[in-house]
């Protein structure tokens, strides 16, 4: 049996390689001995070998239903999709001459898809469906890859389809090609790296409109080592950017020229010095001139010093329709930091920022910071100690000026709200989007804004688009004028002990104290806050609890905060695994809008392997919030997987189902997804 199937490859080998290799002078001289060969002639060397052959046969079936039944006589909506798809896999993978002389790996994907998409609202239906055909591919080769110039070359595409809360799927195919090379010296190292990405999106539902994004990136480093502490290097980066539907497009050359010396005893001093030139143009034009100097000295073991200086000469567009920015910025900064053994590290930073703007503004900035981290063993475990005091003042005069914040990076966790960076935001230029900047976030949809004094909000919608725990780009506009002096006096303050035996309560404070002079000028408002952090964890085994208690004192935004948690995981003798994690809090806020907050959330997780060959998954979320501004909501998860190895065949089965009630609608939703794979 083993024998004919071994000879049943080598001859799939033979009909395979003509139409996977496109170069005649690759293919071997043949399969088997040509005819008048000598008898016991030694075999002639192959120029392609193919080391390895494998496929598989795949169907998938993904059925989802929804229903949306509103409360406030805004109809009732309800939707049906189904996707079907089959296709077929070839892999393998192999060398010509020799495995360092060009390695290969090849792989394609052929597939016919039938989709349906049913909305009905009341008594209005809307449909569309699509029948055609998908491929994807992978293609990649190494070249010389133990020589001192090796390179790699790829082409690939893959698509993979997403659910969306109350939408149609989205399918997202990427097809993205390139290269790299290197050349590597003992005294020198360039590389060569150029690659182009191709993002399609196209909605399931025809209505929808689909979107695009392409980027293409040359990029070129080298350098040159003149000895081991000195070396001189220079990178040259260019990028090209389209984006559809949101008309963005722009160009841009970015040259930086870097040296660095390493001098002193022992070359224990280093200086790094950068030279940044960035052009930009486009849709959002920005002009960037960069001088950079660091300098860092070490005295001793225990003593070190550094030095920043920092130039700027830029000129920047917007998106937003705001006068452009003209701006020249100064920089410097000393930091001394000591270290005491292992158990104390001390920082001393002064700092002076000068910047002035074709608007007529200036700011001046000048400041310190100290820092004093304590760690120290004792008879009952770990006591760690950590300090923090910053003292700023920044004095502005002169005229106004719009800023442009793009892709302010921001994470939501439930229950918190997201807090933007700056203050005295417009609110109407605040722009949400996914962190790949492919998907658009709606606000009263996918999210809410919130002004709470002088500090924008944004809490997502649980039933929107963006998911608990995901991380978004926000864009938005803010303002910064006015003739005053702001000085602000900061400190952090934590201490928690670690018993050996799982324990360890911890404290935290928080203090600012600012002062505007004159009292009345506008452009900024001044927040003194005093925050005070109560807390305890207990850690034993798989059995995680945590309680804290909050008083933030705040003139802007004050608030009390109960905060409860536990997390548990169990392993069964039967190799099965569960989790359980729950969280609670209650969170009152008394500023200018008075606001409780109760929100409590419980997630469950079993997971069994019945048999070596099939596993069973379970997994339920419960989330109810009570919140006298937005409303109380509740809602349920179920996700049920089930996962079956049979010889060469992959079977897996999941089951999806949730409902979730606020004051304005009752939503349901289910989905079945069934994957069969034969590998062969």
């Amino acid at each position: 049996m083993s024998r004919s199937l071994g000879a049943a490859r080598r001859g799939l080998r033979c009909r395979l390689l003509p139409a996977l290799v496109a170069s005649a002078a690759l293919l071997p001289a043949g399969c088997r001995a040509p005819a008048g060969a000598p008898t016991g002639a030694p075999p002639r060397e192959q120029r392609l070998q193919i080391t390895d052959t494998r496929g598989h046969l795949e169907f998938t079936a993904r059925q989802r239903e929804q229903d949306q039944r509103s409360k406030v006589g805004a109809g009732r909506t309800r939707s049906e999709e189904s996707i079907f798809e089959e296709s077929v896999k070839l892999e393998l993978t192999g060398h010509a001459y020799h495995p360092n002389f060009l390695e290969f790996a090849l792989a394609g994907l052929f597939g016919l898809r039938q989709q349906d998409f049913e909305e009905r609202f009341d008594d209005v239906r809307r449909k569309s469906g699509d029948d055609g055909t998908f491929h994807e591919f992978d293609l990649s080769a190494r070249f010389f890859k133990k020589k001192n110039y090796p390179g790699t070359v790829y082409a690939r595409r893959y698509r993979s389809l997403d659910a969306r809360p109350f939408q149609s799927s989205l399918e997202t195919t990427t097809t993205n090609y390139g290269v790299l090379w290197q050349y590597i010296t003992d005294k020198s190292q360039t590389s060569l790296q150029f690659s182009h990405t191709d993002v399609r999106l196209e909605p399931v539902d025809e209505s929808e409109d689909p979107g695009r994004q392409r980027n293409t990136q040359f990029r070129f480093d080298t350098s040159y080592r003149f000895n081991e502490g000195n070396v001189l290097s220079f990178t040259y980066n260019r990028l090209s950017v389209k984006e559809e539907p949101f008309n963005l497009e722009y160009d841009s050359d970015e040259l930086t020229l870097g040296h660095r010396l390493d001098f002193g005893p022992g070359n224990r001093h280093r200086l790094e010095s950068e030279l940044n030139y960035y052009d930009q143009r486009g849709s959002f034009p920005v002009e960037r001139l960069r001088w950079r100097e660091i300098l860092r000295l070490k005295h001793s073991e225990t003593l070190e010093t550094w030095y920043l200086f920092e130039a700027i000469d830029r000129e920047q567009g917007n998106l937003s329709g705001v006068p452009p920015i003209d701006e020249r910025s100064y920089y410097g900064s000393a930091t001394l930091e000591h270290k005491l053994f292992e158990s104390l590290i001390s920082q001393f930073q002064l700092f002076a920022q000068r910047q002035s703007f074709g608007s007529g503004l200036d700011i001046e900035r000048l400041g310190g910071n100290v820092s004093f981290d304590y760690r120290k063993k004792n008879r009952w475990g770990t006591l760690l100690a950590n300090y923090r005091m910053r003292l700023q003042t920044e004095e502005r005069s002169g005229g106004r000026q719009d800023f442009e914040v793009l892709d302010e990076r921001h994470t939501f966790r439930d229950p918190d709200p997201v807090v933007l960076s700056n203050p005295s935001i417009v609110v109407s230029s605040i722009f949400v989007t996914a962190e790949d900047r492919n998907t658009l976030y709606q606000e009263g949809r996918d999210y809410r804004v919130f002004v709470v004094g002088d500090q924008v909000e944004l809490e997502r919608v649980p039933l929107g688009r963006i998911a608990d725990g995901q991380t978004v780009l926000i864009d938005y506009v803010n303002s910064i004028g006015g003739d005053f002096t702001l000085d602000t006096f900061d400190q952090h303050l934590s201490l928690r002990q670690n018993f050996s035996f799982g324990l360890s309560p911890y404290y935290r404070l928080r203090r600012q104290e600012q002062e505007l002079s004159p009292r009345n000028a506008t452009g900024v408002t001044p927040d003194d806050i005093t925050a005070n952090l109560f807390g305890a964890e207990y850690k034993r085994g798989p059995l995680r609890l945590t309680a804290e208690f909050e008083d933030h004192e705040s003139t802007i935004n004050p608030f009390q905060a109960t905060r409860l948690s536990a997390d548990l995981t169990h392993r069964f003798k039967t190799r099965a695994t569960a989790s359980l994690k729950t969280r609670w809090s209650d969170v009152d806020r008394e500023g200018a809008v008075a606001r409780n907050t109760q929100f409590f959330t419980i997630e469950g997780r079993y997971r069994h392997p019945i048999t070596p060959k099939l596993t069973l998954e379970a997994a339920v979320l419960y989330r109810r919030e009570k919140d006298s501004r937005s409303g109380d909501d509740e809602g349920v998860d179920v996700d049920l997987a089930l996962e079956w190895f049979i010889r060469e065949t992959e079977i897996r089965v999941t089951y999806e189902f949730g409902k979730f009630e606020d004051d304005f609608a009752e939503n349901e939703s289910s989905a079945l997804f069934v994957q069969v794979k034969r590998r062969f």
